[in-house]
């Protein structure tokens, strides 16, 4: 795969991915402006409800790829150094993969 094709890969996640967030978010903020029950079982049957969950995980997906394309571009940027630049890249993957599975384990133990 040529530098090119990744480079426009990244672009094209970070693209789309912001894309989904910002329309989710705006789902979010219309969704509350119209509701009338704020409260904690009124919140947490919503989020049981199968599509929100599904958009929710979508949503997790999409902000764990996000930030993924932003800090990995930053780090090989920035960081010039190999070691240190691995390093940090190992770090940033794993701590946003555990991220986006503890708030999908979330929302499948709300669902449950």
């Amino acid at each position: 795969m040529s530098r090119q094709t990744h480079a426009l890969r990244g672009w094209l996640i970070q693209r789309f991915s912001a894309v989904y967030l910002a329309g989710f978010l705006v789902y979010l903020f219309i969704h509350f402006l119209t509701r009338e029950s704020h409260g904690y079982d009124a919140w947490r049957a919503w989020l049981a409800h199968p599509a929100v969950a599904l958009a929710g995980a979508g949503f997790v997906l999409a902000l764990v790829l996000h930030g993924w394309v932003g800090v990995r571009d930053i780090i090989l940027d920035y960081i010039h150094a190999l070691g240190l630049r691995l390093l940090l890249l190992a770090l940033s993957g794993v701590l946003l993969a555990a991220s986006g599975l503890w708030a999908v384990r979330l929302l499948l133990l709300n669902a449950g």
